[in-house]
């Protein structure tokens, strides 16, 4: 029961910075320590499974899942984000620039904690790591586009979303904004809109169960470099998440007064939430 209440704690997180444009809910998992086990069973749906439950083994097909692991954490992530979707609307009408340092130091803190975890090999370390950083510097800095939403639409986006995220550093809730969507569905969220909700959830199982094969297969053929390149894109996502913004690139903070104090105070508190996690994460369960 305790292992499965310390899964839940981290849906809560998961499911909190997946509501958030800017931070990544794959960063979260990676930071607490699940990234890999959450791979590892989303990639338990797969061909053995469908074969079985189609052909009515059920009781089969259900021991194939973990979902000692899965079922506590999806939980966690859906009541995080029906939760919290109406505060973060609001904390960002209200207080952007406190919201915004916050997880600009959540993100730096993350950076370092990533970056531990790797050896220094050179090149094979370089050149991912500059790859993923301009990639996300280049999304952070494109135009929403603006596409009317049906439900094709947020099928098609919801797929694209969920498979970024995935990738620590690449924000799905970002790339719901780069396609002009992302109002649409926190609103959805908000007054629970069941139609678009199921079209929206049934995008992201689309998504989740082909893209984690190819994320983990590739983090099992370059360990060292795709987590450099989950590094650089960590490191480029920084370019949204700057509290202080001028005609789309980051601009130098204003002059000290009470609101910059408050915007460093937030930041700090942005460091210490990952260092928090991965503590918690390490003790016994």
């Amino acid at each position: 029961m305790r292992k499965k209440l310390h899964y839940f704690f981290c849906g809560l997180a998961v499911g909190a910075a997946d509501v958030v444009p800017g931070i990544s809910g794959g960063t979260i998992a990676f930071i607490i320590g699940i990234y890999h086990k959450l791979l590892a069973g989303i990639q338990a749906f797969d061909l053995q499974f469908a074969r079985l439950f189609l052909t009515g083994r059920f009781r089969a097909a259900y021991e194939l899942i973990p979902w000692s692991f899965l079922a506590p954490l999806g939980l966690g992530i859906v009541c995080s984000i029906f939760s919290l979707a109406r505060a973060i609307i609001y904390l960002l009408e209200t207080w952007p620039t406190a919201v915004w340092s916050f997880f600009f130091g959540l993100i730096v803190s993350s950076l370092f904690i990533v970056a531990r975890t790797i050896p220094f090999k050179g090149l094979v370390n370089i050149l991912p790591f500059l790859a993923g950083l301009v990639f996300a510097w280049a999304l952070s800095g494109l135009e929403s586009v603006s596409a009317a939403p049906t439900l094709i639409i947020y099928f098609g986006s919801a797929f694209v979303a969920v498979c970024a995220l995935l990738l620590p550093g690449i924000s799905g809730a970002s790339v719901l904004v780069l396609l002009g969507q992302y109002h649409h569905i926190i609103q959805a969220v908000a007054v629970l809109d069941w139609p678009v909700l199921f079209v929206f959830a049934s995008g992201c199982l689309c998504g989740l169960l082909s893209f984690a094969r190819v994320v983990s297969a590739f983090l099992k053929r370059f360990p060292v470099g795709g987590t450099s390149l989950m590094i650089g894109l960590m490191l480029g996502s920084l370019r949204n998440v700057w509290p202080w913004q001028a005609n789309g690139f980051p601009a130098p903070p204003p002059a000290p007064d009470a609101a910059l104090a408050t915007a460093l105070i937030c930041s700090l508190m942005g460091v210490a939430w990952p260092l928090i996690l991965q503590a918690l994460a390490r003790r016994p369960e």
